[in-house]
């Protein structure tokens, strides 16, 4: 769309709409899991070299707006477009009744262009967001990445919690999700890149998401929980932390007391920072 829009001496615009319309629609039942935040959406494809972002404000009276009315009001009449460009199962309107063809038929009427995106494939796997988030409900962070282009992200704000891993010399920074609805990857503990309040050089880190069997009853809820790995303690409470998860390393265990937890997290921060390509060992400060 970029490239198209510099060819015809064009603005790019992208048009996304908030709240997601699950959530309007169905509300409390919308069994929403987003890949991506607004802010993390922005920020992706802002570097993508796109001139706008608009965020179309969803609602029920939106909703109910008809295929050819969405296309009058909101694509011509509001942003003057010249060429539409949209993926392979592209729907709009209400009752999600339009497709391309009916927005062709638009263009025709309206004089503007249409340009069908075919669907991606991903060593022989049509790539969707439904895949996507098969694969982090599964844990397989990895293979997310590679459908989506790159690392799954996640956003929580810290939170205090109990400070058993400062004194296991392992301190965390306990996470509540920013966007209540944002997918969290399948419980165990892996290795990510960590950015603090904003686009700043990620940190080497680990994540644990999940209960702690060690130390607490089968009852409790499970928590997010990030080990920095390269840092000096830092006050991190009420700071926004942007978690990209790189690679899974193990699943969920208890242990035999916090002599042997503390055993296996040192390992497991040895392996993170491998998988990060920090090599090196780990320093508990």
């Amino acid at each position: 769309m970029v490239a198209q829009a510099k060819s015809e001496k064009a603005e790019s615009v992208v048009l996304t709409f908030h709240p997601h319309p699950r959530k309007v629609l169905f509300g409390k039942d919308s069994g929403l899991e987003l890949l991506q935040t607004m802010d993390q959406r922005s920020s992706a494809l802002s570097m993508t070299g796109l001139d706008h972002l608009v965020v179309q404000p969803f609602d029920l009276d939106f909703a109910r707006l008809k295929p050819t009315d969405f296309v009058r009001e909101v694509l011509v009449e509001g942003l003057g477009c010249t060429t539409v460009v949209v993926g392979h199962d592209h729907r709009f309107g209400a009752g999600r009744e339009g497709d391309v063809e009916l927005l062709r038929a638009c263009g025709e009427a309206y004089g503007f262009n249409v340009v069908h995106i075919p669907a991606h494939i991903e060593d022989e796997l049509t790539v969707s967001s439904t895949k996507v988030r098969h694969c982090l409900q599964d844990g397989n962070v990895t293979r997310a990445a590679q459908l989506m282009g790159r690392p799954f992200c996640w956003t929580g704000q810290v939170v205090r919690g109990d400070g058993r891993g400062r004194t296991l010399g392992f301190p965390t920074a306990n996470l509540s999700a920013t966007e209540p609805d944002q997918l969290l990857p399948a419980e165990g503990v892996y290795a990510a890149n960590v950015t603090i309040d904003g686009p700043l050089h990620p940190v080497p880190s680990m994540v644990h998401i999940g209960p702690r069997p060690t130390f607490d009853s089968p009852n409790a809820s499970p928590t997010i929980e990030v080990h920095l790995l390269d840092t000096p303690s830092i006050d991190l409470y009420g700071k926004t932390l942007t978690v990209a998860f790189e690679q899974g390393i193990r699943s969920v265990q208890k242990f035999d007391g916090a002599e042997a937890l503390v055993a296996q997290l040192t390992q497991d921060a040895l392996q993170a920072r491998k998988l990060l390509g920090y090599g090196g060992t780990e320093t508990n400060r």
